[in-house]
């Protein structure tokens, strides 16, 4: 008879205790006090009387929005109100109601299925999804990039949802979703969570979304994971989406098929792409890094080239072909090794000093065209050096700094 009693004592002690806490959430109305009241319920969370009782999730869920529709009305009277702390109560909630939502099936004596909490969590939750913007916005502000994830998660989880049933609000346009999916994925970049991320990207990329750079950052996302797969993958949807307007969604394909040490997929690729457009620079900019990476010096060096006549104002091509033009430079002058001073002098004033001036032609417009690419700087460092020409050194240099 003790055990029973005993028995008997600790589940009357859980029924208090979320009794207690009911109490404690009714009084609340900040989210300091939230989460004290949360405090207070969260041993029923793993008792095995309450932890399957909807209310137990459904008490927290409805005062979270209760206690942030007071915020708001105050907020609406001009009273100071802090947005990061409803927006907290709007991820408490859109959490709870979820959680409610888990394990709120009855099955009577008759077999009759009941769910006595999820219509009210679930209208309560449905009638804040434009206020999840708003929290989004008040996290991002002052760079709280987790519950900003969690509240853009929440506005693009709400609307259609069937677990929502009737109260699921219709789903907004794709742009508006887009936008937020964008934005949620950068959240939880910028929150470290790369694999969250990632996924994002993975549902946004795939249905287009026109922004260029959310390529660019998803391109970041892979590389920080390491993820070759997708790093292509990511590639191919921008070169897809926005074909050769930024050479460096080609390049990244290639870049791939170079780890991967896939020259002939890459070579298959460019050349059929030459063949379509035979006068897009990007495309033999892109089979030149390929030859250089197959050890083909003289074949890249021709490619460049003809990157350049083909896109005469791409920093990129002008780079890399004044890059080329004083890697054969570097060939010929060991090559020279064996000559005479004289023989040597000749040939320098004559080969060598014309193939220098003809670089850096090409390396001051690659730097003229894109300030933000600076490698040119380094090589024109070097060339102005062996010219002897202290004029240029002393201008790269400062540019340099």
């Amino acid at each position: 008879m003790a055990l029973g009693l005993v028995a008997a004592g600790s589940l009357s002690a859980q029924t208090a205790l979320v009794k207690d806490a009911e109490k404690a959430f009714k009084s609340a109305d900040s989210y300091p006090a939230f989460s004290e009241a949360v405090t207070v319920i969260t041993p029923a969370f793993t008792n095995p009387e309450t932890a399957k009782d909807s209310k137990t999730y459904a008490i927290p869920a409805e005062n979270a929005f209760r206690i942030f529709d007071n915020m708001y009305a105050r907020q609406t009277l001009g009273q100071a109100v802090d947005g990061v702390e409803m927006g907290q109560l709007l991820n408490d909630g859109f959490k709870y109601t979820f959680m409610t939502l888990d394990v709120d099936t009855i099955v009577d004596a008759k077999g009759k299925t009941k769910t006595p909490n999820s219509k009210k969590v679930a209208e309560k939750l449905a009638g804040h999804m434009g206020d999840y913007i708003n929290a989004f916005n008040a996290f991002w502000e002052k760079q709280q990039w987790e519950p900003a994830y969690e509240a853009a998660t929440a506005y693009v989880s709400i609307p259609g949802n069937p677990r929502l049933g009737k109260a699921a609000p219709a789903v907004p346009a794709d742009s508006v979703i887009g936008q937020m999916q964008y934005y949620r994925a950068l959240a939880a970049w910028q929150a470290q969570k790369l694999d969250k991320a990632a996924e994002v990207f993975d549902q946004l990329l795939a249905a287009g979304y026109p922004d260029q750079q959310a390529y660019d950052y998803a391109y970041s996302v892979a590389y920080s994971l390491q993820d070759e797969a997708r790093k292509l993958a990511y590639s191919q949807a921008a070169l897809e989406k926005f074909g050769t307007a930024n050479p460096a969604f080609l390049q990244r394909i290639v870049n791939c098929y170079i780890d991967q040490k896939n020259f002939a997929e890459a070579e298959t690729m460019l050349n059929a792409a030459i063949a379509a457009e035979p006068t897009n620079g990007a495309y033999y900019l892109s089979l030149g890094v390929l030859q250089e990476n197959q050890e083909k010096p003289e074949e890249s060096l021709a490619t460049y080239k003809k990157a350049v006549e083909m896109a005469p104002d791409n920093a990129y091509a002008n780079y890399y072909y004044g890059r080329a033009i004083l890697q054969k430079y570097d060939r010929l002058d060991q090559a020279a090794g064996s000559m005479s001073q004289a023989e040597y002098n000749k040939y320098a004033f004559e080969t060598l000093r014309p193939m220098l001036k003809d670089a850096a032609g090409y390396l001051e417009k690659a730097y003229a065209l894109d300030n933000d690419l600076t490698d040119p700087l380094r090589y024109l460092k070097n060339i102005y050096y062996v010219l002897d020409d202290g004029e240029n050194l002393k201008r790269v240099e400062n540019l340099l700094l």
